[in-house]
């Protein structure tokens, strides 16, 4: 049974069984919002396990500035505790909002 924390912005999923954690982004999500989500997911793993993350970006309307986007990727990167972490993004076949952010973050 998942484990959920839920705002406005963004929706935390912890799938025990499978030790997956989902991120669900809906609507217009601020850099400082998006910074407040990793900082949730941070919080409630186990950092004795392996982290696996599912981010799903369909819902989401990007509407930070290109700077903004190369900065949470880069944030996203000197995060000590996601350093091994794996990433799954799901997006619409023709659209990935998140593609400057993963491509700073990788």
């Amino acid at each position: 049974m998942p484990l959920w924390l839920l705002t406005m912005a963004y929706k935390i999923g912890v799938d025990k069984s499978s030790g997956i954690v989902n991120v669900t982004y809906s609507g217009t999500v601020s850099l400082d919002m998006r910074k407040q989500a990793v900082e949730d997911v941070c919080e409630i793993h186990d950092p004795l396990e392996p982290l696996n993350i599912l981010v799903d970006v369909r819902k989401l309307i990007m509407d930070l500035s290109l700077e903004e986007q190369k900065l949470f990727g880069r944030y996203l990167a000197s995060r000590e505790e996601l350093m091994d972490a794996k990433v799954a993004v799901l997006h619409t076949n023709d659209y990935n909002p998140n593609l400057a952010i993963d491509v700073h973050a990788f």
